[in-house]
């Protein structure tokens, strides 16, 4: 008789864009695979979630299907959901998974489910909480460290503040991989501030009190199975 042990089923929020996969053109939902492997090394089912518009109504369908939630990175959050207007350098507005990542999300924070905010997962945890976002970071700092080109990396160090949950998992000065214009502006009720760039820039977020809800501004799921491996077994591991 095999004798199974339970996996955390972590979901997965997921892009939905139109795609060119071999000979065929055609709207599709999907996610880099190193978020996959990240959930999986840990120990975790990974489950990946298509924007669903019917979670804006109630979320809890797939809610309950769920321990833990990893809000993955992508496209620019909607400016009109922190009640600004769309900076010039901002990207197109995704209603779609504007909207269905942001009711699953603040669902997974009202039944303290374990979150992982990766990038642009990091920037909606702030607006779930009231919080906002610079823009385009290019208007305040240089940008070149997080950010090289559309197409390369931003790599730099992080400090992680003493005492965070952020800093037991990751250590005191991660170097990390990462890829946005935008960062955290003023910081959603709840939430602590736990990592800065060189520069100032806020790196990372916990929420205070929650069992586990971290938010990084960098791609720990760039470096899986290596540096960005800890990040992953944490959240699986709280999700038990």
């Amino acid at each position: 008789m095999i004798h199974r042990v339970r996996r955390p089923t972590i979901g997965i929020t997921s892009y939905w864009r139109h795609a060119v996969m071999d000979a065929w053109a055609l709207d599709a939902a999907f996610i880099a695979q190193g978020y996959v492997e990240g959930v999986r090394l840990g120990g975790g089912r990974a489950i990946v979630l298509p924007p669903d518009p019917l979670w804006e109504e109630d979320a809890g369908d797939v809610l309950d299907m769920l321990d833990g939630l990893v809000v993955a990175g992508g496209e620019d959050v909607g400016s009109d959901l922190y009640g600004h207007d769309p900076h010039p350098r901002t990207g197109p507005k995704h209603h779609r998974r504007d909207g269905a990542e942001l009711a699953v999300l603040r669902g997974a924070l009202e039944r303290d489910l374990p979150v992982l905010g990766i990038c642009r997962g990091i920037q909606l945890l702030n607006v779930a909480c009231g919080g906002t976002l610079v823009q385009h970071l290019e208007d305040v700092t240089d940008q070149t460290p997080h950010r090289f080109d559309d197409a390369t990396w931003g790599e730099h160090e992080v400090v992680t503040e003493p005492g965070s949950r952020l800093r037991e998992i990751v250590g005191e000065r991660p170097h990390v991989r990462s890829h946005h214009h935008q960062g955290i502006g003023t910081v959603g009720a709840g939430l602590s501030v736990t990592a800065h760039a060189h520069d100032g820039t806020i790196e990372g977020l916990e929420r205070d009190g929650a069992r586990f809800c971290i938010g990084v501004l960098w791609h720990p799921e760039a470096d899986v199975p290596g540096s960005g491996r800890p990040l992953f077994d944490a959240l699986v591991s709280s999700a038990r």
